[in-house]
């Protein structure tokens, strides 16, 4: 019967109060959607929109933060490649804002010319940083490049190993040598594992490619730095007039009148420069031998260090660029710095901005007057790429963190089938142990049945980290034989007792074959076995399942649905022969669906979120469940991934409640007899 009739419903005070009613659980939702929301948005962020608090991706509707994202990514998160790229000052990524107009005969251009950079000289994007915030993170070329070295070693692990000289635990820890690939012919790498790198480099698109010229380091960092960030202090010092580092010009050789622009040059070029883009005279090949003589001492050395088997020392190659002889990269660099062997004249600025200007007199017949410089192309065909592949890049940075969670979890595969047996079996091990104890108390009536109800919800006071190291020391010195031979005693006992002696009270034989099943557990056995008391059940799922197996919530809960159901079913079946595993099973279990719905969905969400208490008692990490190693990962990962993580896992949950949902609300109210 309803609370208000039919006829109150049509008072307007009624009304109002269904309409209140309606508002406060309408607000309720809202409370709970919101944090969902967040957690959600939050799961997509990055570095260069984590200042954002929004219940959604900005980046969806705004194009200026997707251009700040994709500059983050591209860049690897790392500012100092922006700058050095675009040849301008950039704060944060936050600050970033739509580059200046280029022509667009000019981003063509350059677009044509940066598909002709050659695999081995190609600087990849999309990549992660070896340190920071950043290489916490799996950018779409890292997936690539673990996808393409699984691919080539076969999924072999330690075959890359072997062949890229590394010492990587897991696929999820492959990473390139190095953030770029620009630099790999300069590293000491093996020709074979190179090749391979090459071969995938050339998979990469020509606008995931990082384009810099060495004026950009030079302006943006060098003097930057040198001059205390004060273009003032620059102008007053070399007697110039520029409005801002960005627009100090890199001369390719060096300046012939002696001065502050001078030293700046020379320093730079000895020190600083990337060496792939230095270039040397051909006259310098004599001193460079002479060079070698004074510090490599003999070819016997000389080839002992550097692996080759050169004759003598005038069969060392001359390198003009360091890609000509990648393993002379100590000799070069250490001939550079010596100004008594190598003079600043002799040597020559080969950057992209120059190679740039190469392409265009050759395509173009020369370079046009309204140049603005490489920088300028550069952020300004970036953002036309960003633009171009908007709805693609959106739908990376959408998704780029749960492939993250995805390729960690699946490169510990263990941890989905582990979770799935381990749940499987507490819900199994629930949906028997527990309705069995409920259904003895229910219908036994036995005189201390609160009592035990009472102990049983006792165990609900304390919380689960009380019992954890209790419980690790009890699996692994788990008395399994003792138990075992207990047991067997009782049943055995009780079942001859019940034939030979059937005029003795119930109680009175169930309390003897009791003790004589405890007498040869807590006696016999480790008076006659000694050493086989105790066994350890760790490092298996029987100490996952046995702390778990009995819940007293579940054993209260399940008694009160017992309860609730008519005794006259159960004098019926007593009448039509049914035994008491008959009842039970055929009776008691068909009529308590929803309850058990209830019991199986807890026991699920107990094992599915066990983590403290899994990791304690599996130490091994081929037996760690879901939840562990997304701990695992969540200690070395950015927020944003622990956020798409939990995300993740709560997936299941939701799939089975709401596949479920109707079942397990009718268990949740008693049901009442009509």
């Amino acid at each position: 019967m309803p609370i208000i009739s039919q006829i109150g419903n049509r008072s307007v005070k009624v009304r109002l109060l269904y309409g209140a009613i309606y508002l406060v659980l309408l607000t309720g939702s809202v409370t709970m959607i919101y944090p969902l929301l967040l957690m959600l948005s939050g799961s997509v962020k990055s570095e260069a929109d984590s200042w954002s608090i929004k219940p959604y991706p900005e980046f969806w509707f705004n194009d200026l933060i997707l251009f700040q994202k994709y500059a983050e990514s591209k860049y690897m998160v790392q500012i100092e490649n922006a700058q050095r790229a675009w040849c301008s000052q950039v704060m944060s990524w936050r600050t970033i804002g739509p580059p200046p107009l280029v022509a667009q005969e000019l981003i063509r251009d350059f677009r044509s010319w940066r598909t002709t950079i050659p695999a081995d000289q190609r600087v990849i994007g999309q990549m992660t940083p070896t340190s920071g915030a950043g290489s916490k993170m799996l950018p779409k070329n890292l997936r690539s490049y673990r996808s393409y070295m699984s691919r080539a070693y076969k999924g072999d692990l330690q075959a890359y190993n072997l062949a890229a000289n590394q010492l990587c635990m897991s696929w999820s820890n492959v990473r390139p040598p190095t953030g770029t690939i620009g630099r790999y012919r300069s590293l000491n790498i093996p020709s074979e594992f190179r090749s391979e790198i090459i071969k995938w480099a050339a998979t990469i698109p020509a606008e995931d490619l990082i384009v810099s010229d060495a004026c950009g380091q030079y302006s943006m960092e060098y003097l930057y730095g040198i001059y205390a960030n004060s273009i003032k202090s620059y102008n007053w010092a070399h007697g110039t007039d520029y409005s801002e580092f960005s627009k100090i010009p890199l001369p390719v050789c060096v300046p012939a009148k002696a001065g502050l622009q001078r030293e700046d040059w020379t320093n730079y070029v000895r020190n600083e420069i990337f060496l792939g883009e230095i270039r040397l005279a051909p006259s310098l090949e004599p001193m460079f031998r002479r060079f070698i003589e004074k510090d490599g001492g003999s070819i016997e050395a000389f080839n002992k260090e550097h692996g080759t088997r050169l004759a003598g020392l005038e069969a060392i190659p001359f390198p003009e660029k360091i890609d000509d002889a990648p393993y002379l990269r100590q000799e070069f660099e250490s001939f550079i710095k010596s100004p008594d062997y190598c003079p600043a004249e002799a040597i020559h600025i080969a950057g992209a901005d120059e190679m740039f200007r190469q392409f265009l007199v050759k395509t173009r017949g020369g370079v046009p007057g309204s140049y603005p410089g490489l920088g300028a192309i550069v952020a300004a065909t970036d953002w036309e790429d960003c633009m171009q592949h908007s709805a693609g890049l959106r739908w990376e940075f959408t998704m780029r963190n749960y492939w993250q969670v995805i390729d960690y979890l699946a490169m510990h595969g263990n941890g989905f089938i582990n979770t799935f047996i381990y749940c499987l079996l507490a819900i199994l091990s629930a949906l028997i142990v527990n309705p069995l104890a409920a259904y003895a108390l229910s219908r036994f009536r036995l005189p201390s049945t609160y009592k035990m109800l009472l102990f049983c919800m006792a165990t609900m006071a304390f919380p689960g980290e009380v019992t954890m190291i209790p419980g690790f020391l009890l699996l692994k010195r788990f008395p399994l034989w003792p138990i075992l031979a207990g047991l067997a005693t009782t049943v055995i006992l009780f079942l001859i007792l019940e034939k030979s002696l059937p005029k003795w009270k119930e109680n009175w034989r169930a309390m003897l074959s009791l003790a004589a099943g405890l007498v040869a557990g807590v006696i016999i056995v480790p008076a006659f076995a000694p050493g086989h008391v105790t066994v350890s059940l760790l490092n298996n799922f029987a100490a996952l399942i046995l702390p778990g197996m009995a819940n007293g919530f579940f054993i209260f809960l399940l008694k009160g649905f017992f309860d609730s159901m008519p005794k006259e079913l159960y004098e019926a079946a007593e009448i039509d022969g049914a035994g008491e595993w008959t009842k039970f099973w055929m009776l008691t279990m068909n009529l308590s669906k929803p309850i058990l719905a209830v019991i199986a969905l807890g026991a699920f969400n107990q094992a599915y979120s066990a983590f403290m208490m899994a990791l304690i008692i599996i130490p091994e990490q081929k037996m760690w469940t879901m939840m562990v190693w997304i701990f695992q990962l969540q200690s070395q990962a950015h927020y944003a991934v622990v956020y798409a993580s939990l995300v993740i896992a709560a997936i299941p949950t939701f799939i089975i409640f709401v596949l479920c949902q109707n079942v397990i609300m009718r268990g949740i109210v008693v049901p009442t007899e009509k």
